[in-house]
């Protein structure tokens, strides 16, 4: 009896050591996390914030924010409020610097959509340090970063990493924008080290519009009627394009926004960002 006793016991724990290997790791008690300037290459520019919900598991998403200025300014924090909410709404979220143009370094394109590359590789390779979802990315990005991010969207992603792509006054197509006045043209020559009349070729590249195909990923984007800046024909143009290509995009013009808009002042933008995540970031 003794034994057989010992044996039962035996057996017992042998199980319940068993079972417990091969049970996934708990998430459920993941404290929220934030790590920032976290450097994704050498430069000094590359570097990003990550916001990591609480809870979070393989099943959590990534957007990442890249900033505007025109390509050669701005910088990550400006999105940083607006990463720590969708972080509150349970995604992980990245907020990226890039190298700017018109530096002693001469970052002409397509430098920072290789940065946009860098970063999201970086991130996918803290995957399961951080218990989050491979895969599963969204870019949103505000002036030159929307540009960049509709750009590395159709263009770059060949990975598929990216599963849709957000976009408030972005530029669409670059030798339009080249014709709006000398000081926006100065700044496309510093971009793309030419200017539309000698490299048209270069401009056409670079102008996400120009790499719309049946296969690009969903669309959102957001655009002012009274934006000096980046006509909102640039979206008009580029929805145009979507549609004769049959993707999935969203256009939505404000009457009364300019280019410098406060996101958190933009009428129902949280709420229409996230409806569109919850359909095409997946």
């Amino acid at each position: 009896m003794k034994l057989s006793f010992v044996l039962l016991v035996a057996l017992l724990f042998v199980s319940f050591a068993g079972c417990k290997k091969g049970e996934p790791v708990d998430t459920v008690n993941l404290e929220a996390q934030a790590f920032t300037n976290l450097k994704y290459g050498d430069d000094a520019s590359q570097a990003l914030d990550v916001y990591l919900p609480a809870n979070r598991g393989s099943e959590t998403k990534t957007i990442v924010f890249i900033h505007g200025g025109f390509w050669l300014g701005g910088d990550k924090a400006e999105l940083t409020d607006l990463a720590i909410k969708f972080r509150d709404r349970g995604y992980a979220t990245a907020s990226i610097n890039y190298r700017l143009t018109a530096t002693a370094e001469n970052n002409i394109h397509p430098a920072q959509v290789n940065d946009v590359a860098s970063a999201i590789n970086f991130i996918q390779s803290k995957a399961n340090d951080w218990d989050i979802a491979t895969g599963q990315v969204a870019l949103l990005g505000t002036s030159a970063g929307g540009h960049i991010a509709l750009l590395y969207t159709y263009a770059y992603n060949a990975n598929g990493n990216v599963k849709t792509v957000i976009s408030l006054a972005g530029p669409t197509n670059l030798a339009g924008m080249q014709n709006a006045n000398a000081q926006q043209a100065q700044v496309l020559r510093f971009l793309l080290g030419a200017d539309a009349q000698s490299s048209p070729a270069v401009y056409q590249q670079a102008s996400p519009v120009t790499h719309v195909s049946a296969s690009s990923k969903p669309t959102l984007l957001f655009h002012g009627k009274l934006d000096a800046v980046v006509p909102f024909q640039q979206s008009v143009s580029l929805k145009e394009k979507l549609d004769q290509f049959n993707v999935r995009n969203k256009l939505i013009l404000y009457d009364n926004l300019g280019h410098d808009a406060d996101l958190n002042a933009v009428p129902g933008f949280l709420p229409e960002v996230e409806n569109w995540l919850t359909l095409y970031l997946k």
